[in-house]
Formats: C-alpha cells, structure tokens, sequence
C-alpha cells in the first residue's frame, strides 16, 4: 500500500512537473514573444515621432514659404501699381523712364532690393577678407554695414542719373557729393580697421570688380568637370586685377576716380570704340594667363564667358551714350 501511494504520488508529481515544465515553456515563449512586441512597438513609437518631426518641420518650411511668395506678391502688386501710376500720370511725359526714377515710392522700392542684393555680394565677395583678417562676426557685421553704406551711395547717384538729370552742373554737382560721401565713409572704414589694417582692405577692395565677375563664372561652372577651385578663382583674381591696373587705357571705364563729371566728353561713340578695342586686348592678356592656372575643360567656357561679359557691358555703355552723351543734350 505504501509502494502504491509512492507510485501515484510519483505519477502526480510528474504529471504536475511535466504540466509545470509545459506551462513554463509556454510562459517563457510568451514572455519572449512580448519583448519582440515591445521592441517593434519601441521602433514604430520612433518611427512615428521622427515622422512628427519631418512633418512639423516640412510644415514650418511650407508656412515660411507661404508667407515669403505672399511679401513676393506684395510687392510685385506694389510695384506694379507703381508703374501704372507713373504711366497713367506721365503719359505724355517726354522721358517715361526718368519719370519713374523720380517716384518717391519707386526710389524706396529699389532701393530695398538694392540692400538685399548688396548684403549678399558683400558675404559673397568679402568673406575671404573677413576670414583672413580673422574679424568675429560682430566685427566683420560692423564693416560690413559701412560697406554697404558706400555701395549704396553710388546707388543713389545712379538713381538720380535715371530721373533725368540732364543739366551738366546738376550732374557734376551730384557726383562730387557721391564722392564726398563715399570719402567720409572711407574715413569711416578707416577708423573702424586701423590705420595698420587699412591699406590691406584697400588693396583688397580693387580686387572686388574681378571677385564679382569669377563669382559668376563659378556659379555657371557649378560642380561639373570645369567647376572652379577656390585656389583656381584666387590665382584668377590675382592675374586679372594685376593686369586691369596695369593696362594702360584711354579712357578707363573702370576706374571711376578719374570721372571728372563731364558726361559729354566722357561718354561718346568714339571712346566707347576705342575701349572695346582695348578691352579685347586686356582680355587676351587674361586669357594667355589663365592657361596655366585653368583645366582644358575650364579655358573654353571662361573665353565664352569673358565675351558674354563684354556684350552685357557694351550693352551698358551704349545705354549711357545715349543718355549721357552729346545726343543726349
């Protein structure tokens, strides 16, 4: 009798132990099963918020785009009532053009686009100065204002060219004082660097008509086989400012400081004529140089784009032979 209680007590017990090791296994895999669940239920949570993340951000860039192209819209709209106004109201003006010029609304409208066109070539045509005179950015912020103030100047004169200010001394009168200005804001400048500091910025500012012009280059190259090198474009400035201050023109265009004010003897068809002439000169000699400095696939397309730059000059000039010259008084 006791053998047989041991018996069923040992049957019970693996029965029990065998039910035990069942439901263990069972409660193992279901645990195992809720770990996989929980990780994939971690990774979807994840993948959710990152989702949140790039749909608040995609809606931030779509407002900010909304209320970009909205201001865009504004200000064509102004413009464009602008332009009608001074149509309708100068119909039979002699100069619709130089009507417009004088439009207090049209002076501010341009000149708001002239601030933030500037802003952009100062970063763009500067930033190597900024860098290499190792500026902060609250310094290189301040210069660049009085930058900025001395390109506007010149500006403003354009403006007043483009009202129609057609009497001699009126011009002259206009441009000593654009002079003035921009000699009182190199004094500025002056102050603002040092005295150590200031012939370098000098120096470097008779570079920024060639840093402006590569700039375009580049940008036309962009990142294909002729895409331009930052120590191609600085040997490039080097080679062409040297010779453009170097050559010796009849009347240099370039050189504003020897504008004496005189538009009728300054801007004729002949020495418009002799200045093509001899800026195709100065360009070869750019050309000869740059052999050494630009790739085959590069020389090509500068060539091309020196004789783009020439017709959009030219185009230019013409424009202020016609204003400015003699047929224009």
């Amino acid at each position: 009798m006791k053998n047989l209680a041991l018996v069923i007590v040992f049957i019970v017990a693996v029965v029990f132990g065998s039910f035990y090791m069942t439901e263990r296994r069972k409660t193992a895999q279901l645990n195992a099963t809720n770990a996989t669940l929980a990780e994939r239920l971690a990774a979807m949570e994840q993948r959710v918020s990152e989702q949140e993340q790039r749909t608040t951000t995609l809606q931030t860039r779509l407002q900010d785009t909304r209320a970009k192209a909205v201001a865009k819209a504004d200000e064509v709209t102004h413009l464009e009532q602008v332009l009608t106004n001074r149509v309708q109201t100068n119909a039979k003006a002699a100069n619709p053009m130089a009507e417009m010029f004088k439009s207090k609304e049209m002076k501010e409208l341009v000149k708001t686009q002239q601030k933030a066109v500037f802003s952009g070539m100062i970063d763009k045509n500067y930033s190597p100065y900024f860098t290499g005179m190792q500026l902060s950015s609250e310094q290189s912020a301040g210069l660049k204002d009085l930058i900025m103030k001395k390109s506007l100047v010149d500006a403003s004169f354009g403006m007043s060219l483009m009202s129609g200010e057609s009497d001699t001394a009126k011009r002259q009168e206009l441009l000593m004082q654009a002079k003035s200005e921009k000699e009182a804001i190199d004094q500025e400048i002056k102050q603002y660097l040092g005295e150590a500091n200031y012939p370098q910025f000098q120096t470097y500012e008779k570079t920024i008509p060639e840093r402006m012009s590569l700039g375009m280059f580049k940008d036309q190259q962009a990142a294909g086989p002729g895409a331009l090198k930052p120590e191609q474009e600085e040997l490039l400035v080097q080679i062409m400012s040297e010779e453009r201050q170097n050559f010796k023109f009849t009347t240099d265009y370039y050189d504003q400081s020897k504008f004496n004010g005189d538009f009728a003897q300054y801007f004729t068809e002949e020495k418009l004529n002799q200045f093509q002439k001899e800026r195709e000169q100065l360009h070869q000699q750019y050309l000869t140089r740059a052999k050494d400095i630009l790739t085959e696939e590069q020389r090509g397309p500068f060539e091309k784009f020196l004789g783009s730059q020439r017709d959009l000059q030219d185009a230019g000039m013409k424009m202020a032979v016609k204003m400015f010259g003699k047929e224009g008084n």
